[in-house]
């Protein structure tokens, strides 16, 4: 093989990855602006909820976050292009992305750039936490690190749990922090804070979502105090006391490395705050764990209903073209003409395309004499109305139509790119 072919190949391979990541951009962009568009209105009342009729639940408040999860969803709904509504309001997204290509690359760095953030703080929690020693004095079924000095303390680790609580803390007061981050831990927080920074990442430009996290905390909080009082039946007074003392340290030290990672569900609150929660935690009562289950099983069956209503209202992965037939003659290259009633292409296959040559020529009556090009681009699929592709085309010589029907061969484009961007 010349080095001419290699180069042109090279070159082919990289035009059509750039083709790829286009897409990619392009859609994926268009999508998860939908979503952003959603959460925002799902955000406003997650908030005015759970301030309000839901102010007095504990597990209420923490159970109207769940409305988040079929926000990611709704990218593909047909009621942004099928609706009334839909085409004044959310599809201007959709219109303005078309206009200004480069915010879907804005977009996309976006999420990169706020992705490799989280992760960084992160590994530099870990590496930090891997440099501290183990606690001897109090044991957990999960490893137990300590911090010289004082600090918040808090737990890292979905797979691999670890605690890490301050040196300051002596005796009981450590074992009930243990425990308090053990709840957390069985309680699967530490899974949803993984959820809910996945959720903000790709709908970074919805700034409500990073401002709801410290309220996402506060509700968890809440539960992980009830649920830990009740199950080691500590006392409220001196587990109140306990955490008092605990924010009292970290105010006094100004060490917040679990806050500063974003894995300390012990936020920066103000002092209102802080009070609300001792409040609650000495007025609230004992909760029927039978009662809590039954409500997450509903809870989750009502979520995975939303989901289904909403998958069933989208667009699928592809979408079939159906009968829609694009042509060209290039005696006449300024005419396209879109044959959506099978009037010239009746009837094609991934093979043939069988093509009518009298409705042809009827509408382009200057091929009758010339001997130009007939070009078909039958079937193809999309993704949403306006993302997409054509994968067949079909050719003809004006010179060989002498015949009322005509077939001709159905080539087909779909490369690994094509196949790549139809699974998408």
């Amino acid at each position: 093989m010349s080095k001419g072919a290699v180069m042109q190949g090279m070159q082919m391979f990289f035009e059509q990855l750039h083709n790829v990541f286009e897409f990619v951009c392009v859609y994926y962009s268009t999508i998860l602006g939908f979503c952003a568009i959603i959460s925002i209105f799902v955000m406003g009342i997650i908030m005015a909820l759970r301030s309000s009729a839901f102010a007095g639940h504990v597990f209420g408040r923490a159970a109207l976050w769940c409305m988040l999860i079929p926000v990611l969803f709704c990218g593909k709904l047909r009621a942004y292009f099928e609706t009334r509504v839909g085409v004044r309001t959310i599809f201007r997204w959709y219109s303005f992305l078309s206009e200004h290509r480069w915010i879907c690359a804005v977009y996309m760095a976006g999420i990169i750039a706020f992705a490799a953030l989280l992760i960084y703080r992160r590994v530099r929690l870990k590496r930090l936490i891997s440099f501290m020693t183990d606690s001897e004095d109090h044991l957990s079924v999960y490893p137990v690190k300590v911090f010289a000095g004082k600090a918040s303390s808090f737990c890292l680790g979905c797979f691999k749990p670890v605690i890490v609580v301050p040196d300051s803390l002596q005796g009981a007061e450590r074992g009930v922090v243990i425990k308090h981050e053990e709840t957390h831990i069985r309680l699967g927080h530490l899974w949803i804070l993984l959820a809910y920074d996945i959720l903000r990442t790709l709908l970074w430009p919805n700034v409500l979502l990073h401002l709801g996290v410290r309220y996402l905390k506060r509700d968890l909080e809440d539960i992980c105090d009830l649920v830990t009082i009740q199950r080691n039946n500590i006392d409220t007074g001196f587990y109140g006391r306990v955490i008092l003392d605990c924010a009292k340290d970290m105010s006094d030290s100004g060490r917040k490395i679990g806050y500063e990672s974003g894995m300390s569900f012990t936020t920066d609150d103000n002092y209102k705050a802080l009070r609300k929660r001792l409040e609650q935690i000495v007025r609230e009562r004992a909760y029927n764990p039978k009662a809590v289950l039954g409500g997450t099983v509903i809870l989750v069956m009502v979520v995975c209903a939303a989901i289904g209503f909403i998958k069933a209202n989208s667009y699928k992965r592809t979408n079939d073209m159906g009968p829609v037939c694009s042509m060209c003659y290039t005696g006449d290259l300024d005419s396209i003409f879109v044959d959506d009633d099978q009037t010239i292409v009746t009837y094609y296959d991934d093979e043939y395309i069988s093509i009518n040559a009298k409705a042809l020529l009827e509408q382009y009556p200057e091929a009758k004499s010339g001997d130009g090009w007939f070009y078909f681009s039958v079937g193809g699929y999309y993704k949403i109305p306006g993302i997409g592709g054509s994968v067949s085309w079909g050719e003809l010589n004006a010179k060989d139509i002498n015949e009322s029907i005509i077939i001709i061969p159905n080539h087909s484009d779909i490369d690994i790119f094509e196949r790549l961007i139809m699974w998408l």
